[in-house]
């Protein structure tokens, strides 16, 4: 009995270790792909109240521009590679609610047979706010 009682606090440890609770970079990771991915929850989820009126009117017109083709029956479909994006924590403040989180790496976009590498490296605030590391534009 005593042999599974610490096998259940190694594997709850490894977990605790692996990161499997909320980060800096990992609220920016999720950010980052829910902006990709057209999904209004998630980034409404992972952006901090100041910013949150901003990020909406932004949305409503990428949403529009993301329409328009279709709007005139062409089916342009974009594809895109962000696999090469790093996201790398540079800076914390003592009371860990204000991170500043460096995202950067080679962004690959094609549309139908054009293709372009983009080179991205910014850096983002990130902001703790009820547990949650969130997207808070750029320090």
């Amino acid at each position: 009995m005593r042999n599974k009682s610490i096998i259940i606090l190694l594997v709850a440890y490894s977990f605790f270790l692996t990161g499997c609770f909320d980060s800096p970079e990992k609220g920016a990771k999720e950010w980052f792909n829910a902006m990709l991915n057209y999904d209004g929850n998630k980034i409404l989820d992972r952006t901090c109240l100041a910013q949150r009126t901003a990020v909406q009117e932004a949305g409503l017109w990428n949403s529009a521009f993301a329409l328009l083709p279709q709007l005139f029956g062409l089916d342009l479909r974009s594809q895109g590679d962000v696999s090469g994006i790093k996201f790398s924590r540079t800076s914390i403040n003592a009371d860990e609610t204000i991170a500043n989180v460096r995202v950067h790496g080679e962004i690959r976009i094609a549309v139908l047979a054009i293709a372009q590498a983009i080179p991205f490296d910014e850096t983002w605030l990130m902001i703790k706010e009820d547990d949650v590391w969130r997207w808070c534009g750029v320090p």
